[in-house]
């Protein structure tokens, strides 16, 4: 087979192969416009491996491989010395892994393959950096890499190189499960960051899942990685999970990691320290952080702790998603948490504790405190826009992440608004009025931000959103906020309500694949994927003559460009 390729001169080429049929090893031969050719050569492996080829020649190019030994996945290029600014160019990749692209038009979402948790969230050099947990080759899970995009403004991304690959000896073995887990990222003095992981080995005893640190220079490439943590506390009861290390500087001066991990009777968030001002030899374990009372041994994931500013000063907010947590009266399931209280490096004292986001498609939430960078210096945070309750093996499941929230503690409670730079989203048309009359508002390509203020605090409204697929409508009346959803099927749907609320300003964004509702500024929110390719091709708003004090539509453009 011929893959036929246009460079740009100095460009580096990321090749993804392995060996098919009955090979033992796999190749591909590189021929550039100068002439020259280069063979690339992959290893024993059941899964794809990376060979690179780098400083190459302007110009057409091709890669050959004999399909009858060698399979490849995936091809991408970039330039290292702008690929901050101008990221990979992919170049091939096949129906297993191709990107859906009538979905997820204003967010983040991968160039190929499978995501989930963001991890490594950080800001510096005038760029926002995330990581997440990614497989490049399927839309479907599999063993862990970590993606990588970068930001200005927190809406349009670039996509970078792969960052984290396994260990070769996972790839190697189908029968070994695991990656490069979640984790998160400190910036170093001299420009690199630092980030660590969870690296994880399903047939590892006697602990399967290890803490690791690795560092990057320039944000590309990353040098090898160490291990810091790998063995557990000794606690009763605890269980096997024992993952998602979250690294930040605590009250008294010294590096804090958080690790999600569970016992017999509840979730827990554990603590450990180090006084290594480079943050890799010397950690111990410090104490459980918080426990979450479960029925099961159910672990607490991803957790991360932010230090809250403005009227927030001095607290802390704790927030853990709980893997296979089930509200019975609603039916949803994998609930997130948020608790504010007091943190002195040691000991955290909760206040007030909230769910995330009731829709619970916001998941694996990675926030940061206060830093220089695009985003300014106010706590902020993202979440994967899905959750693992419809997750199936056998299938697809494209995602996206949500946009990014602020933290603010407000009026004694936390709220999470979208991020101030979304308005560059809107088109620069004027918005469009919205009658509150029960007519259809068509919404064109179906992204729209939708702003409703309400000229009676708490007076009842629907609004209904025509979607070929799926049923869905957003109601109040009588202190309930409810997001009715129905899937195709007769599989019944879970309930997403608020209780016991009285909102005064509804502000929503709808994407293709994905709804984001923020009320009252992000006092309360529902994040709600929705699996088809098809928009929401329409809205209509019904409420009480004279209840509605304003409500419009804004167009809005594909972030990127």
């Amino acid at each position: 087979m011929k893959i036929d390729l246009e460079l740009n001169a100095g460009e580096t080429l990321h090749v993804f192969q392995k060996p098919a049929g009955d090979a033992t090893a796999s190749s591909v031969t590189l021929t550039t416009a100068d002439g020259a050719e280069q063979r690339l050569a992959g290893p024993a492996s059941d899964d794809f491996t990376r060979s690179i080829a780098t400083r190459l020649a302007g110009g057409p190019a091709s890669l050959a491989f004999d399909e009858g030994d060698t399979a490849v996945s995936l091809v991408y290029a970039f330039d290292p010395t702008k690929v901050a600014g101008q990221g990979i160019r992919t170049l091939y990749t096949t129906e297993r892994n191709r990107p859906n692209a009538a979905r997820y038009r204003l967010h983040l979402a991968p160039p190929f393959g499978w995501m989930n948790d963001p991890n490594g969230l950080s800001q510096a050099g005038g760029l926002a950096q995330l990581f997440y947990q990614h497989y490049p080759h399927s839309l479907r899970w599999n063993t862990m890499h970590w993606g990588h995009a970068v930001t200005a403004n927190g809406i349009d991304w670039t996509h970078q190189p792969v960052f984290l690959l396994p260990r070769p000896e996972l790839l190697a073995d189908d029968a070994k499960v695991g990656g490069v887990f979640s984790g998160s990222a400190i910036n170093l003095p001299d420009g690199g960051l630092r980030v660590y992981y969870t690296d994880r080995q399903d047939d590892r005893t006697p602990n399967w899942e290890w803490q690791m640190t690795a560092v990057s220079d320039d944000r590309v490439d990353v040098g090898p990685s160490v291990p810091v943590v790998t063995e557990v506390p000794e606690l009763p009861g605890l269980g096997k999970n024992f993952r998602d290390p979250y690294v930040f500087k605590g009250p008294d001066g010294l590096w804090k990691m958080l690790l999600g991990a569970g016992d017999d009777t509840a979730a827990l968030v554990l603590l450990y320290e180090t006084e290594d001002a480079a943050g890799v030899e010397g950690w111990r374990f410090a104490g459980v952080v918080h426990r979450e009372p479960t029925t099961q041994n159910l672990p607490a994931e991803c957790p991360c702790m932010v230090a809250l500013d403005g009227e927030g000063e001095g607290l802390h907010v704790l927030i853990f998603g709980l893997l296979g947590s089930r509200d019975e009266i609603s039916r949803r399931r994998n609930i997130t948490l948020a608790l504010v209280g007091r943190f002195d490096g040691r000991i955290f004292t909760p206040i007030a504790r909230e769910e995330l986001d009731y829709g619970t498609d916001c998941y694996a939430f990675q926030g940061i405190a206060g830093t220089d960078g695009p985003l300014g210096k106010g706590p902020f945070g993202i979440s994967w826009a899905a959750n693992w309750t419809d997750v199936f093996k056998d299938r697809d499941y494209p995602s996206a992440m949500t946009f990014p929230r602020r933290l603010v503690w407000r009026d004694g409670a936390l709220s999470t608004p979208v991020i101030e730079t979304i308005e560059t989203l809107r088109r620069p048309e004027p918005a469009i009025g919205i009658a509150a009359d029960g007519q259809a508002v068509p919404l064109a390509d179906g992204l729209a931000e939708i702003e409703i203020s309400l000229a009676e605090k708490g007076a009842p409204f629907d609004l209904a959103f025509r979607h070929p697929d799926f049923g869905l409508a957003l109601s109040y009346a009588d202190g309930k906020l409810e997001l009715g959803f129905k899937a195709p099927g007769s599989r019944p749907s879970p309930r997403y309500f608020i209780e016991d609320i009285a909102p005064e300003s509804l502000r929503i964004f709808v994407d293709v694949g994905l709804i984001e509702i923020y009320v009252d500024d992000g006092r309360w929110c529902l994040t709600k994927r929705i699996d088809s390719d098809a928009p929401i091709e329409a809205i209509t708003l019904t409420a009480a003559p004279g209840t509605i004090g304003a409500a419009r539509l804004h167009h809005l453009r594909p972030q990127g460009g």
